[in-house]
């Protein structure tokens, strides 16, 4: 049976291309985000902060709050249909309602605290997608090398101590997943030079990682 399709608000420049498979790990996944019930965009819905829907009937309801959206905003804001087998009301996704219309003029503001702990994470988890990446790209020893001392000369100002081992493990780990999670449901944007694309595939290739590092050995 196949899922059933829904009616949701996106901003137009978050509806980009895919991504070349080549250049990316073989994947040409699209991070499409969408407005949730906090008023942010996320790629995904949680229990906290759904997805807000239409049904695929109610189209002009639907265009005439992603109009009120952007007016307010002063973004264009567009209807976007899809589908996902994982989403169910009142989960991932709710289906809009008056109530939900301050989500359509704005997000709601974190605490200055909890704010402060989300950046400091969304940085982190940057900073350790960064040398991964760098890690994983060596086309040779020497060059792992280079990647390994520069990694431990720059973890070693900013947090006492770190090496591309514990970059892995952390990305693997549930502070890495937590911190990725804050960004795909919406909680904090990244900044640097990263993509949502590549931290994404930076805790996924560092899973990968750990997991062959625990398999146990062959004797």
């Amino acid at each position: 049976m196949l899922p059933k399709p829904y009616l949701l608000l996106s901003l137009l420049d978050h509806q980009s291309a895919p991504l070349d498979a080549e250049k990316h790990g073989g994947s040409s996944v699209l991070y499409t985000r969408y407005l949730n019930a906090d008023g942010r965009w996320a790629v995904h819905g949680a229990a906290h902060a759904p997805l807000l829907v239409w049904e695929l009937s109610h189209q002009a309801e639907a265009q005439a709050a992603a109009d009120r959206a952007s007016k307010a905003r002063g973004r264009a804001v567009a209807v976007a249909q899809r589908a996902d087998s994982g989403w169910e009301e009142g989960g991932q996704i709710r289906v809009f309602s008056t109530a939900d219309e301050p989500a359509l003029l704005g997000f709601a503001a974190h605490s200055e605290a909890k704010a402060r702990r989300l950046e400091t994470e969304a940085e982190k988890l940057v900073e350790m997608s960064l040398v991964f990446l760098a890690a994983a790209a060596a086309k040779d020893q020497a060059a792992f090398l280079a990647v390994s001392r520069a990694a431990a000369t720059a973890m070693r100002a900013k947090y006492g101590g770190g090496s591309v081992s514990s970059a892995s493990a952390w990305l693997a780990g549930k502070k890495g997943r937590a911190a990725l999670e804050s960004v795909t449901t919406g909680e904090v944007n990244l900044a640097g030079p990263l993509s949502l694309h590549q931290v994404t595939r930076a805790v996924e290739l560092a899973r990968q990682a750990e997991a062959h590092r625990q398999e146990p050995k062959a004797t």
